[in-house]
């Protein structure tokens, strides 16, 4: 059954059984209750019957003021409280009473807020007993169950509610100067094909979106095609034998000035004139900068833009979430159904990527989820100016790319001469050697080989 959270079915392998058990955890403030809430008024907005049952020193009237703050608040969903300090002393009396309201009401949902200070001045040993019986009390009641608790992740290893529950869902979040940061991991799950890992999420006024880690972790095996794809360099697809691979991703790794951005933008231009949707991602210049930029080459990027033909996805580096960035990327390729991608320059993932393999693996990822939507993309590395082709691309990710593409450029008697190398083409033969090329007022134009 689906949770009614954005992201967070697809991170459960589905949702959640029913009916099942759920532990939402966390410290203070990572929105434990919201998440339980959000899930539980979902579910009341589809017809299911709720109940909320409040460990709490409020009243019922004051908690649906305070939950009555959310958009996503339903005023039918049954609320019934518990005094905390009561639930301290007496959990059994609370135990009687809370049977006799699901007997009476018989809910499809209940959640418990929290379950933590349930019995709390029991003895372990009693506690531990308690839990055993609420744990038999929740197989009578044959609903999807969830309750929440403050604690430390380790504390929820040792804790005996994750001996009774089917799911353990932790929150956490970084409290970073500049932003926080939200995180969502499964520490226990009962779906097969649940999605491992810290997970991000964000609290807003429509409550919580969580962002997979890999959405692209479910689809591996694409069929590979034979089809090609200019790049909008007549020579230079001539050089490819005759074009990029359709549904391929590919490098094109240079030093500053180079023209990375101009071919990139005429790889886009290519694929407007035949019909072909495109993308740009990118960290530095903004849509408007780009127009301008487009425009001194003829191009009206502001036209497709505006034509729905074109999305630009424009992300500050220091305000980069990495899983919140795919989910957008891939939303931005199902509603214009693109078929080309550029991304221009793999270094804005740095701030939030800092270990070089994490970062090589989201690269990998986000190429892996261009294939399975059927996207050719291809994507920008800055290097040093180094000759040595074993030192193109600082993070690694050559690995990653179908193609790579070596822009260079040094300086001659005449001026800045600028050379174009194919480092390699994987399932395709192409040219072995360098090639001269210009940027000019038509874009990125090749002159000619540079035969030995």
């Amino acid at each position: 059954m689906s949770t009614g959270i954005e992201g967070l079915d697809e991170v459960l392998g589905g949702g959640v059984l029913s009916p099942s058990t759920t532990f939402i955890a966390g410290t203070p403030g990572t929105g434990r209750t919201t998440l339980g809430i959000q899930s539980l008024c979902a579910a009341a907005r589809k017809g299911e019957k709720v109940l909320y049952v409040a460990i709490s020193s409020k009243p019922e009237a004051m908690i649906r003021q305070i939950l009555s703050r959310f958009s996503f608040f339903e005023e039918n969903i049954n609320i019934r409280t518990f005094n905390v300090s009561s639930v301290e002393r007496d959990p059994l009396t609370m135990l009687v009473e809370l049977g006799n309201i699901v007997s009476s009401l018989r809910p499809d949902r209940i959640l418990i807020d929290p379950v933590t200070p349930i019995g709390f001045g029991f003895p372990e040993a009693e506690r531990r007993r308690f839990m055993y019986s609420l744990n038999a009390a929740l197989n009578e009641w044959n609903a999807v169950v969830c309750f929440t608790g403050t604690l430390e992740p380790d504390a929820v290893k040792s804790n005996v509610i994750s001996d009774i529950v089917d799911n353990i869902i932790y929150l956490s979040q970084d409290l970073d100067p500049h932003i926080t940061r939200r995180y969502i991991e499964l520490m226990k799950v009962s779906g097969m094909s649940s999605i491992q890992g810290k997970h991000t999420f964000e609290i807003g006024t429509d409550g919580i979106s969580v962002y997979p880690k890999d959405i692209a972790h479910a689809n591996y095996s694409i069929t590979a095609s034979e089809e090609r794809i200019s790049i909008g360099t007549p020579m230079l697809d001539e050089m490819l034998g005759g074009g990029l691979l359709e549904g391929s991703s590919n490098l094109i790794a240079g030093s500053t000035g180079t023209g990375k951005t101009v071919l990139g933008l005429n790889f886009i231009m290519e694929g407007a004139k035949k019909g072909e949707p495109g993308i740009i991602i990118n960290f530095d210049e903004t849509p408007e900068e780009l127009f301008l930029h487009a425009s001194n080459f003829g191009w009206d990027l502001k036209g497709m833009y505006k034509q729905d033909s074109l999305k630009i996805i424009h992300t500050l580096p220091s305000a980069l979430d990495p899983n919140k960035h795919m989910v957008q990327i891939q939303k931005a390729i199902r509603e214009i159904k693109a078929k080309r991608m550029f991304l221009d320059a793999v270094e804005g993932f740095d701030y939030v990527l800092a270990d070089q393999i994490e970062r090589k693996q989201h690269i990998a990822a986000l190429s892996r989820m261009f294939r399975n939507e059927g996207v050719t993309s291809l994507l920008t590395c800055l290097t040093t100016e180094s000759k040595e082709r074993s030192k193109i691309c600082k993070i690694q990710i050559t690995s990653v790319a179908d193609t790579v593409i070596l822009l260079q450029q040094s300086l001659i008697s005449s001026g800045l001469q600028k050379s174009l190398s194919i480092i390699k083409m994987r399932g395709s033969d192409h040219e072995k050697g360098p090639a001269r090329y210009e940027i000019n007022s038509n874009g990125f134009v090749i002159e000619d080989l540079m035969r030995e």
